[in-house]
């Protein structure tokens, strides 16, 4: 009797939750699209009990229902705050639902940084759930460069998920050129050179090598900077003025990395193909 009762309840859950995702359709198809703010988790914790589960479901069958359709033309600013809110509702509710991450990463880091902002905190949640899941890793990591303009917030991320077992070298990479191109140049060069010391396959090492020499060359430039700005008082407008007195000449060029300076800030980073004409010395 009980299973007969249990495998009654489901069925009725299962066709509940049919149910209301036909009506939220039908909605979404007879009015013009709006997404509520949704009550706070509290709320929902206390009126859904053992329920968590199926509130957080819903909601997001809600919000998804929303996203889909929305009119063109619609600025995603006009819908960002609750959009936000809702995730982050529905992931505190039941923080082991994946979807809603996914979703996350694909709709509200584009709005804006501070709806990018938002994300990175709805991604912790997941991380915490979740915390060997290298998907939400790699998602918490870039929010923070592509959609924040964070690269220390992003090497910081990387570098704590390179350390699980099973993340891929590309973490480690992806740390130690976001603490350069942040103005780390020497958290990037220990990145790189522990990196090298593990790697066993020789043309991955050789790569390292490479970039080992351009990031110690870009250390003397900082060098020749923190020297200048000690003898100075401030530090130089240009890079030209460091030559000759602290540095012989500047380093040569080539396509694989850009010295940027941003007085007093000096960052290495990959070179934007789009932005041909910024300032700075170009590395290849």
């Amino acid at each position: 009797m009980i299973t007969i009762a249990r495998t009654i309840f489901l069925a009725g859950l299962i066709l509940l939750y049919g149910v209301i995702f036909t009506v939220q359709e039908q909605t979404a198809q007879d009015h013009e699209s709006s997404l509520e703010i949704a009550l706070p988790v509290n709320f929902h914790k206390i009126t859904a009990g053992y329920i968590k589960q199926l509130a957080a479901e819903m909601l997001f069958i809600k919000t998804s229902v929303f996203l889909g359709g929305v009119r063109p033309g619609t600025p995603p600013t006009s819908y960002g705050d609750a959009l936000g809110n809702n995730f982050e509702v529905m992931t505190k509710l039941y923080p082991r639902f994946i979807d809603p991450y996914y979703f996350c990463q694909a709709f509200l880091p584009p709005i804006s940084p501070e709806a990018a902002a938002k994300a990175s905190t709805i991604f912790k949640t997941g991380i915490t759930a979740y915390p060997d899941d290298l998907v939400l890793r790699f998602f918490h990591g870039t929010n923070f460069f592509l959609s924040m303009n964070e690269p220390l917030k992003g090497a910081e991320a990387f570098t704590e998920a390179a350390k699980l077992p099973k993340a891929p070298p590309l973490f480690a990479h992806l740390a130690a050129l976001l603490s350069a191109k942040g103005g780390n140049i020497t958290a990037g060069l220990i990145s790189l050179q522990t990196m090298l010391a593990a790697e066993k396959d020789e043309v991955v090492r050789t790569r390292y090598q490479q970039e080992i020499v351009i990031f110690e060359q870009a250390l003397n430039v900082q060098t020749a900077l923190n020297a200048y700005t000690s003898k100075y008082g401030n530090a130089p407008k240009t890079l030209e003025q460091l030559v000759p007195e602290f540095l012989p000449q500047l380093p040569e060029t080539n396509d694989f990395f850009v010295l940027i300076y941003d007085p007093p800030t000096l960052r290495l980073q990959r070179p934007d193909k789009k932005k041909k004409n910024e300032t700075g010395v170009p590395w290849k």
